[in-house]
């Protein structure tokens, strides 16, 4: 039997129709049926949503849902967040994608893509120190090809990192990389870990070409948008007018108030809104995504230009925009209800100054192909959600879980790992790519599905469904208690078969 839902009473806003207006909006079989009034039938399930602001569904384009950055349960930032689609921002690479594949297909409600890395094992730790070209490591550009080509839904865009100390080198590669891969660039601004000779803020912005993006433009860190003068960056300018799109990418150390307030003043508006939402800023500053676009309300942007950068204006520059972006009638109900609450809030940046607010913006539903999901920012903070924690004593329940083809590979594995070396107090990328290499060996060669190998030696060691790429998640464990647990969680799970 057909199932309609009616979104009734709400303001309806959707830039890509030009649509403001307080109307009902009609779902049927998951899709849109219709924006007007609405008649009302025996099998019709009517929400009110007076008083409410409803809009196509909320695209993220900046995340971290995988990797030494993600959560445990990233539908916590997502679709319990207002957002019905998100992409992950580097935590994977090539070389690690299979694992990605693996563990991610079909793993959240929220539409999740990928946007790799060009370091093969994506994103290290929040700790790495960026900077040294030879860490870009070794790029198999046919290989690249192919995964791309078999995965074409799944990759939006190539991320770049314009904060290491290598001039236009590293830039040009990853350029030329995606336009090979036939995918936009994603760049990450500013943010220098170490002492610069150069700065890589300008070519980046000479570097990007229409289509590709800019994240983190109102960053306060070296390597900003301003130039000597205190004006806009020439390269800044130029690269507006090619059709280089910016986002704001809020993150941990990556926006100021100072800094956006004095570039909105010149001019300098962002296209696009993103959270960089990751463990270590949940949180404090970003908190979740509504959190920033309140941030863009107390910098002077109208709802309806909010609405705009987080909808069809994303959705155009990922390419989703044929099912994405847009209230259409036929398109996927994706849609996302949201109010404003008034009151008096004090808001954090980057850098710890806070600005006052008298309203709010606050997620109340969202709906995922026709599909109902009430928001609760609370969940994402929920320590169990971005806080790791490996009890060095006692064995994770999950672990009895394994099955016997688990703890043959468990076995396995240990064998295989007795013969490599490493120091969990320094990130080495050839060891963990050895690791790595060893993992998917041993897997191979028992035949089992890389996700089984995977999800059974992260229960040896983790209470909470995290994901990390297996060669950095095992050489960042001290190595003797690494095979000593694994040991015993087979040899247990094999006493107790």
């Amino acid at each position: 039997m057909s199932q309609t839902t009616i979104l009734r009473g709400g303001q309806i806003i959707d830039p890509a129709q030009g649509i403001n207006k307080f109307t009902d909006l009609t779902i049927t079989d998951g899709k849109i049926a219709s924006i007007g009034d609405s008649q009302l039938r025996s099998d019709t399930d009517v929400v009110d949503v007076s008083g409410m602001i409803v809009t196509p569904g909320w695209i993220d384009i900046h995340v971290h849902a995988y990797g030494d950055l993600g959560f445990a349960n990233p539908d916590y930032i997502g679709i319990y967040g207002g957002v019905t689609t998100f992409v992950d921002a580097g935590g994977v690479g090539f070389g690690s994608f299979p694992e990605y594949k693996a563990l991610m297909t079909d793993a959240t409600v929220t539409d999740l893509y990928c946007g790799p890395y060009v370091r093969p094992m994506g994103i290290v730790t929040s700790a790495y120190i960026e900077g040294d070209v030879r860490t870009l490591g070794k790029w198999d550009i046919a290989a690249w090809i192919e995964i791309v080509s078999e995965n074409r839904d799944v990759f939006r865009y190539l991320k770049l990192g314009a904060f290491g100390d290598h001039d236009w080198g590293p830039l040009r590669m990853g350029k030329g990389a995606a336009e090979i891969l036939e995918l936009p660039t994603y760049t990450h601004i500013g943010d220098f870990q170490v002492e610069t000779r150069r700065d890589t803020t300008g070519p980046a912005f000479e570097v990007a070409e229409r289509g590709d993006m800019i994240t983190h433009i109102y960053h306060g860190n070296t390597g900003g948008v301003f130039d000597d003068a205190g004006k806009i960056r020439r390269e800044v300018v130029a690269a507006e007018k090619r059709g280089v799109l910016f986002d704001i990418g809020m993150g941990s150390t990556n926006f100021s108030f100072d800094i956006a307030e004095k570039a909105i003043a010149l001019g300098l508006l962002p296209h696009i809104i993103s959270s960089d939402l990751q463990q270590f800023n949940v949180m404090n500053p970003v908190k979740s995504f509504t959190n920033v676009l309140t941030c863009m309300l107390v910098l002077g942007l109208e709802v309806e230009q909010i609405i705009e950068y987080i909808t069809i204006a994303p959705a155009r520059a990922i390419s989703i925009d044929d099912h994405a972006g847009s209230l259409a009638v036929g398109m996927p109900a994706d849609v996302s209800v949201m109010k404003i609450e008034d009151g008096d809030f004090e808001l954090e940046d980057c850098e710890q100054q806070t600005r006052k607010s008298d309203r709010q913006i606050v997620p109340v539903m969202a709906f995922k192909r026709g599909v109902r999901y009430d928001c609760d920012v609370t969940l994402a903070r929920d320590e169990r959600n971005w806080l790791p924690m490996i009890d060095e004593d006692v064995i994770p329940q999950r672990a009895a879980t394994l099955v016997p083809a688990q703890r043959a590979f468990l076995n396995a594995l240990v064998a295989e790992l007795g013969q490599l070396n490493w120091d969990e107090t320094r990130v080495e990328l050839d060891i963990a790519t050895r690791v790595q290499e060893c993992f998917h060996g041993t897997c191979d060669q028992l035949g089992l599905p890389l996700a089984d190998g995977l999800t059974a030696t992260y229960k040896c060691f983790l209470e909470e469904p995290f994901t990390y790429q297996i060669g950095l998640f095992l050489t960042r464990l001290e190595r003797g208690f690494a095979l000593d647990r694994i040991q015993q969680v087979a040899g247990r799970s094999q006493a107790a078969a």
